[in-house]
């Protein structure tokens, strides 16, 4: 299962990255993208073509908690992978960078994965359009942020004074 993996809970050496539990174990991996499970003792090295095979129903489970409505092209676009290397006989044959099984499994835990899914290609497709690759991703995410935080500063302020239907309006709508 693609989850959050405490490093308190399962510890790993620096630089590796844990994607999810199997098990009581953690699956991880290594700088070199070698998958090995850790928790009891030493790391045990997994094979990495079985690995990606039996991570496929998993990968599924978090993008459709994410995008229920399909999840192949906002998969594709919001974390910059070619859409031909997210199919399904490319991922159980390929798997997926470890940062990406990482970022699946910690965005699709929850009641609200799917409206964190659509934000991610909202924030996705702004990032592409506008600021990257201008000035470079980690230079602009300050920008970023400061959109995001207008834009939603708007919202609220908008939404709290609620729908204004035309049979209702008030003379304070005339302002």
């Amino acid at each position: 299962m693609l989850k959050f993996v405490d490093p308190e809970d399962w510890p790993r050496p620096a630089g590796w990255t844990a994607v999810g539990l199997v098990g009581r174990l953690a699956l991880a991996y290594d700088p070199e993208r070698r998958p090995y499970l850790i928790g009891a003792g030493e790391p045990r090295p997994l094979d990495p073509a079985a690995v990606n095979a039996a991570l496929y129903p998993a990968i599924e489970a978090a993008a459709l908690r994410l995008w229920p409505g399909g999840w192949a092209v906002p998969l594709s676009d919001v974390f910059g992978i070619d859409r031909r290397a997210v199919t399904p006989s490319r991922i159980t044959k390929k798997g997926l960078h470890p940062q990406v099984l990482r970022a699946l499994g910690s965005l699709a835990e929850g009641d609200d994965a799917d409206s964190r899914g659509y934000l991610l290609v909202a924030l996705a497709r702004y990032v592409d359009r506008y600021s990257w690759p201008r000035q470079g991703l980690e230079c602009s995410i300050e920008d970023v942020r400061r959109d995001v935080d207008a834009c939603m500063a708007s919202l609220l302020d908008a939404r709290r004074r609620g729908p204004v239907f035309p049979s209702r309006r008030t003379e304070a709508d005339e302002d």
